[in-house]
């Protein structure tokens, strides 16, 4: 069973699912397709949404989601957090983090980035004592996903990214074989009937490697001492 670590199933709380209905038209196809828990991450950006408002229209969501999900998939509270400029100084920032971990899924913001980005992702683990986890690096220039690998962050990657070219997925396949990717998501939005035929592809392709993305999601949403040291690499 499978762990997807980037979904936007919670209705209502993002532009991922509009309804219950669609919700569980999600679960449905992550079930068929081997997953059994379901990280959920809707979008929060900095630069219009608040973390109170945020929690609470997630909170209804999950609420109402978890009322209705027969499917058995464990659902996560998380968040996909855009990467602002003063991200880093928000106060309540450990409320967007999965479940009740340090870890916190990040997107990087459009590229090219100015001086800010990293020192904002360096004062996230330095100062906040948070994990950043990259959100979609094969969304991410080679440039940037460079920057980001020498980090010594947890990165995800996008279960679609194995439909490119095979040369692409040779590529792929090759940063997860090197420790430099940690865990795979759908990304899903709308029904989850594409994400999740994407999903099952990747783990196809993935092959032998796919425990290891799973034991590292798994190791990720697990609660544990906070007080461990965190690394970064710069």
């Amino acid at each position: 069973m499978y762990i997807d670590f980037h979904s936007h199933i919670l209705p209502g709380a993002d532009h991922g699912s509009d309804s219950i209905e669609m919700s569980l038209s999600q679960l449905e196809y992550a079930a068929a397709a081997g997953v059994s828990t379901i990280v959920a991450t809707p979008h929060f950006y900095p630069d219009v949404d608040n973390i109170p408002d945020f929690l609470a229209r997630r909170e209804k969501a999950y609420d109402e989601l978890c009322a209705a999900n027969a499917s058995g998939i464990k659902i996560v509270k998380a968040a996909e957090v855009q990467l602002g400029i003063n991200l880093d100084k928000e106060p309540e920032l450990k409320k967007l983090c999965i479940g009740e971990t340090d870890y916190i899924l990040i997107e990087f913001p459009p590229e090219p980035w100015p001086c800010w980005v990293l020192d904002a992702i360096t004062g996230i683990i330095r100062d906040r004592r948070l994990r950043p986890v990259c959100a979609h690096i094969d969304r991410i220039s080679h440039i940037g996903r460079e920057k980001i690998l020498k980090l010594n962050i947890d990165v995800q990657m996008n279960a679609s990214a194995f439909l490119d070219s095979r040369r692409h997925r040779r590529y792929y396949l090759d940063l997860i074989a090197d420790d430099a990717v940690h865990v795979l998501g759908s990304d899903t939005h709308g029904d989850g009937k594409q994400s999740y035929k994407d999903f099952s592809y990747a783990v196809k392709k993935i092959g032998k490697m796919m425990p290891y993305l799973t034991a590292n999601a798994e190791k990720i949403i697990t609660p544990r001492d906070s007080s461990r040291q965190i690394k970064l690499s710069l």
